[in-house]
């Protein structure tokens, strides 16, 4: 009973909340570990108390992780803050030699990639994760990490050169221009 209690909102608050950490802890890999804490806290308060007293499991979870992004930032005693300037809204988009896209289409890849991805440096990685993982716009990245646009594009373009050096050495020597449209 109450390990299906836990399976059942595990299922519905996993994303969203992971989501969340990533969004407000300055390493994903932080963000990762956070959320199992939460998780691992939470299965052990309903085997205690039980569950008929948690009326909102994603609200409970929720302050739960934000407790646990509060533990994170004191035990590090490390705040991070993102201030990137707003580069010109008018510049030309940067060309690259293949398209990510072209390369994803197959499962398997997609988790080489994601787990290639977890080499790139915290911001790019968080950046990359909301693009392509969680399908967020630029404008909306924008808006939750408070950088610029410019910004936002190019860490998808670092990562997608880093993650086509590692996982296509042969493409990344050969270039062709093809031009790439965020949103």
């Amino acid at each position: 009973m109450k390990q299906d209690y836990f399976d059942r909102v595990y299922e519905k608050t996993y994303r969203p909340l992971l989501r969340y950490a990533i969004l407000h802890l300055s390493n994903p890999a932080d963000a990762e570990d956070a959320l199992q804490n939460v998780y691992v806290d939470f299965y052990r308060r309903i085997e205690r108390y039980g569950h008929l007293d948690i009326l909102a499991p994603k609200s409970f979870l929720l302050k739960m992780l934000k407790r646990e992004i509060i533990k994170n930032y004191a035990e590090r005693s490390v705040r991070k803050a993102y201030l990137i300037e707003d580069y010109d809204k008018d510049r030309t988009e940067r060309t690259i030699s293949f398209t990510f896209e072209d390369a994803v289409l197959d499962r398997a890849m997609v988790e080489q990639v994601f787990c290639t991805a977890k080499s790139l440096p915290p911001e790019t990685y968080r950046v990359f994760v909301l693009y392509y993982g969680f399908e967020m716009s630029v404008a909306d990245i924008c808006t939750e990490l408070q950088i610029g646009r410019e910004a936002v594009k190019s860490r998808l373009f670092r990562a997608r050169n880093e993650l086509r050096k590692q996982l296509f050495p042969q493409a990344a020597q050969s270039p062709s221009k093809r031009g790439i449209h965020y949103e």
